[in-house]
């Protein structure tokens, strides 16, 4: 068995398709076809089913796709351990970030990096979690940060910490700022959301629902910039990681104010390839952005109770 059968086959397995596996693979759709059919034939066992309408694993494929995938992965790792006795980490790194980290742990990350490990290039995606799932799906990105993962065979995921949600309001709102609040207490909100493809819309909306929080209207955004502008000028709200409102602690220009009882919130997730893990550029950014994100949440001392709560039940 060759490792250019397996890539071809992951590829295939992974984009649902041997036009869009050859593009992955920088390969031609018959050479990479012909290989998977190599594969098939040698051990007389069908992989895809293959009809006009496209492919789809068999029974036998995915069971394969979890060794291959894993297989790659060791692969992967080895090459990169080869690099790293060979001297500096150096390399290409490409990372999918949501808004709130681009707002937040970016900036502080990303001049680290400059002058720590100067031979490292980072190119940085910003998404939000359905995008920047898909990007790492298809082998676009190194890995990204998500606030939730919906399952899928060709991701795995790491935690990598827990941040509270708060009430963003403008200070004509006349909340004391960093007071917690009930948003069950308060008056039907104008609230300001992120699209229904954002894994913290659901949760959000699963809290509401939960708890009576009367909602007036929503206004659907997905622009952080835009949403944080809105709420400053007029009487929106929104509901916004800690992280990134730890900028907004002294309530001038917005008030801040942690949801509680219940608290909301919210966790942040890496998700990369199954299929191969991280090199050693990535391993760098990421050992780094995992360092400034524990830095900036530091900010909140609520986080400890809830990091503990969180423990209990797990």
């Amino acid at each position: 068995m060759k490792l250019q059968q397996l890539r071809y086959f992951v590829a295939v397995y992974e984009e649902g398709s041997f036009s869009a596996g050859a593009v992955r693979a920088k390969a031609t759709q018959s050479g990479l076809s012909m290989q998977v059919r190599e594969l098939e034939d040698r051990y007389g066992v069908r992989l895809f089913d293959r009809s006009t309408a496209g492919v789809s694993p068999t029974d036998a494929g995915t069971r394969f796709y979890r060794h291959a995938s894993q297989v790659l992965r060791k692969v992967s790792e080895a090459e990169d351990e080869l690099k790293r006795i060979k001297g500096e980490v150096a390399g290409d790194v490409r990372v999918g970030l949501m808004p709130t980290f681009t707002r937040s742990v970016l900036p502080d990350t990303l001049l680290r990096l400059n002058a720590e490990h100067p031979l490292i290039s980072s190119t940085v995606c910003e998404a939000y979690s359905a995008q920047l799932s898909e990007m790492t799906a298809q082998g676009q990105l190194d890995f990204a940060v998500v606030p939730a993962f919906d399952e899928q065979p060709s991701l795995t995921a790491s935690h990598l910490a827990i941040d509270r949600e708060y009430l963003v309001c403008s200070p004509r709102v006349g909340l004391p700022n960093r007071k917690p609040v009930r948003l069950r207490d308060l008056w039907p909100l104008r609230l300001v959301l992120p699209g229904r493809a954002n894994a913290r819309r659901r949760r959000i909306e699963g809290y509401i629902a939960d708890n009576g929080v009367e909602v007036a209207e929503i206004m659907e955004l997905d622009a952080m910039l835009a949403t944080l502008e809105l709420v400053t000028r007029s009487d929106w709200v929104a509901i916004l990681p800690g992280i990134l409102c730890s900028a907004d602690a002294a309530g001038t220009v917005r008030t801040i104010h942690p949801i509680d009882d219940p608290i909301l919130a919210v966790t942040y997730i890496r998700i990369e390839p199954a299929s191969r893990g991280l090199g050693d550029a990535a391993q760098v950014f990421n050992q780094v952005l995992c360092e400034e994100l524990e830095a900036a949440l530091q900010w909140d001392d609520t986080l400890s109770d809830i990091r503990k709560t969180n423990t209990k039940h797990q």
